[in-house]
């Protein structure tokens, strides 16, 4: 047996067409389309552009001060170029080999002022100098690196008859260590060389030029040591 399909009905006369009627049934429906794909085409005219990028050599892991800069220490980083700083090096050359003088954490990026240079006090400001300062006591350089921040103490031993007639006080505080140890200087001619001493209690320092004053006078007459802060 065969089936036939039934002939459609006829259109009543004024009666709006079928496929008019079917879109009229979901107009609500396709109304919210529309107005959902009218909505995110002007978003997307309107959204502002990325910024642009600029390449930033980090570390790639923490780096202590002492750290000697090699290439696995390097990694590059994308940044927006408004917040890549103005001394960021353009090639990893410029930092290769160098010594980190303050604590870089993994992300931070590497700038010539983190590193020992020719220029060991660039970034501290006009009124930073560095000052050779030898301490009493050589076992204090054991635990000091460059980029530590220390109080320098001096101490006089006072009248050997009266036993704790002694003082001591704070004489530079919070001041930044450039280098340790008599043989520390730099191999890359830097402004400054190591202190013509032989022994090894020997630290530079970034001071101000009043606690460089403080340093060279306490010197004179009382027993230099320090104490490292932990930042």
């Amino acid at each position: 047996m065969r089936l036939t399909r039934p002939a459609p009905a006829p259109e009543v006369p004024g009666r709006p067409p079928r496929w008019q009627r079917r879109i009229l049934r979901h107009r609500r429906p396709l109304a919210a389309a529309l107005a959902a794909l009218l909505a995110w085409s002007v978003l997307s005219t309107v959204r502002p552009a990325p910024p642009p990028t600029a390449e930033l050599l980090a570390a790639s892991r923490d780096l202590a001060p002492g750290t000697v800069v090699s290439a696995s220490d390097l990694v590059v980083r994308s940044v927006p170029a408004a917040s890549r700083p103005a001394d960021a090096p353009a090639s990893a050359d410029d930092l290769l080999g160098r010594t980190v003088i303050v604590p870089l954490l993994a992300g931070d990026a590497v700038l010539p002022r983190h590193l020992l240079t020719t220029s060991l006090l660039a970034g501290y400001g006009a009124d930073v100098v560095a000052v050779p300062v030898r301490l009493s006591d050589d076992a204090a350089t054991s635990v000091v690196r460059p980029g530590d921040v220390v109080d320098v103490l001096a101490a006089t031993t006072g009248d050997a008859a009266a036993p704790g007639s002694g003082a001591a006080s704070v004489v530079a505080s919070r001041v930044r260590v450039l280098l340790a140890g008599a043989g520390a200087a730099p191999s890359d001619g830097s402004l400054l060389s190591a202190p013509s001493t032989s022994g090894a209690s020997v630290l530079v320092l970034a001071a101000t030029s009043a606690q460089a004053l403080a340093l060279a006078r306490a010197a004179v007459s009382s027993r230099l040591t320090v104490a490292v802060r932990g930042s």
